[in-house]
């Protein structure tokens, strides 16, 4: 009788284990092959039921962990959150450092959407694309339009930086009047004086290029594969009731009107809500991590104020979005 009741005990023991690992190995923090001798870094938690799941696209400089307080915030609510380090950045950017080539913004499409493939995830699934990250968001967009149900874009990469941009094309003609017979094409002359203005600036700007050997040249050539790419011009490829703009008041890097062209730029009919932080500077999932998390919450779970491409003024600091005489309660900072 007691080897009976002992085989019986390790017989359901096993089985508590095995449901166990089944519970645990939905969520996902390693990484995942989306190529062959490619694999990305992956933090994933699913959601609690019946909540919807947010795929998060680093900013720039950005890794998972810059997300931290940002998820933890959507986490408590039960909405499943998936960020990654696509290739340059993070833990990834650590496996397969050094970049020396550039890293095109389609390729990093791609491996968005067979990374989604690969964890078995169904659209149309709710992106959030922070900065860099907002490009590579929009990207996916005009790729796979069909699998996009919102388009968060925080501060998005929209176009180069203007000061940046007229910076360098000043120096290619000063190049071309003082070195007539430079053979060098004006494509690999901008190359040359943006990883010349990256080195000079972005230690000081974003410290956070120096904290491995790698990320800094990696991050030269994150801006290299993208500084072409014209979302503005895509603007046309997005599904209705679906675009979110997210811009900062305070953005130190990107002026309002730059963002608020490019919204007009963008169909009525694909227009959600367009909505401005007061106080918060660019990396705005970091300034004000709770109030950005609440309100991509109520558009994920489908607050209908946020669908008729409607102008919101957010504060952070009274944890309210206002547009007209209608208020959003959103999380305090």
């Amino acid at each position: 009788m007691r080897s009976l009741f002992l085989a019986l005990f390790v017989l359901v023991s096993g089985f508590l284990v095995s449901l166990e690992s089944l519970a645990s190995a939905e969520a996902i923090k390693g990484f995942v092959q989306v190529a062959p001798q490619k694999e990305l870094y992956v933090d994933y938690v699913p959601a609690k039921e019946k909540q919807p799941t947010v795929i998060l696209i680093n900013g720039l400089t950005y890794s998972t962990r810059q997300w931290e307080r940002f998820v933890d915030a959507l986490l408590a609510k039960g909405v499943g959150v998936l960020r990654y380090d696509p290739i340059g950045q993070g833990q990834t950017l650590l496996k397969y450092a050094p970049i020396v080539a550039p890293v095109p913004v389609q390729d990093q499409v791609q491996d968005l959407k067979t990374l989604l493939e690969q964890l078995k995830l169904k659209g149309p699934f709710n992106i959030a694309g922070l900065s860099y990250g907002g490009g590579v968001a929009a990207g996916f967009t005009a790729a796979y339009p069909s699998l996009v149900k919102n388009l968060i874009m925080m501060a998005p990469f929209t176009r180069p930086l203007e000061g940046q941009d007229r910076w360098i094309k000043s120096q290619i003609w000063a190049t071309r009047q003082i070195f007539p017979y430079n053979k060098m094409t004006d494509d690999e002359l901008y190359d040359h004086y943006l990883h010349q203005i990256i080195y000079a600036t972005y230690p000081q700007a974003e410290p956070v290029v120096l904290e491995n050997p790698f990320k800094l040249e990696a991050t030269f050539r994150l801006v290299q594969g993208i500084r072409k790419f014209r979302p503005v011009d895509l603007t046309h490829t997005i599904p209705a009731k679906t675009l979110h703009l997210m811009i900062a008041r305070q953005d130190q890097y990107i002026e309002t009107s730059v963002l608020d062209e490019y919204w007009d730029a963008v169909p009525a009919a694909a227009r959600a809500s367009r909505l401005y932080i007061n106080g918060s500077e660019h990396k705005m999932v970091e300034a004000v991590p709770y109030f950005t998390a609440s309100w991509v919450y109520e558009i994920v779970t489908g607050n209908k104020l946020l669908s008729s491409g409607r102008d919101f003024e957010g504060y952070p600091f009274r944890g309210e979005a206002r547009s007209g005489q209608d208020q959003v309660t959103v999380g305090r900072e």
